[in-house]
């Protein structure tokens, strides 16, 4: 049998041993070392852009829910406001113009002679009660 290298082996084996026992090119070795900085490089840019962008998401998200708990208090507030005898009757005279017995009512036609320019709302003028 012959021991020796290169001798009756396929061109793999030889390729193989050529590749077993060769030095990597310093050129080679720093283009790939180069390779995988750059592409480190771009990951962490990546994952730090991906990391400002969850960060504002997650300011905007809690700017919305602080928003809808204001909004959520204040209607409960309004809710518990809404069961009194006080609010229903405000409510039935701003919304449809009811009047209590012995009340009478002004409508003001021309409100910007009367208040110089100025919108405003109309007010139900109490009179005395019965």
């Amino acid at each position: 049998m012959n021991t020796e290298p290169g001798k009756n082996k396929s061109a793999l084996d030889q390729a193989k041993d050529r590749f077993r026992y060769s030095t990597v090119r310093p050129l080679t070795l720093i283009c790939t070392l180069f390779v995988i900085i750059c592409v480190g490089i771009m990951m962490i840019n990546s994952v730090r852009d991906d990391t400002e962008r969850l960060r504002v998401r997650v300011t905007d998200l809690s700017i919305s829910r602080e928003e809808m708990a204001r909004e959520r208090d204040k209607l409960q507030s309004e809710v518990s406001i809404a069961e009194t005898d006080d609010y229903i009757i405000a409510k039935a005279r701003q919304l449809y113009g009811y009047m209590m017995p012995g009340e009478m009512r002004f409508v003001i036609k021309n409100p910007e002679a009367l208040y110089g320019g100025q919108t405003i709302e109309m007010y139900v003028v109490e009179g005395d009660q019965p």
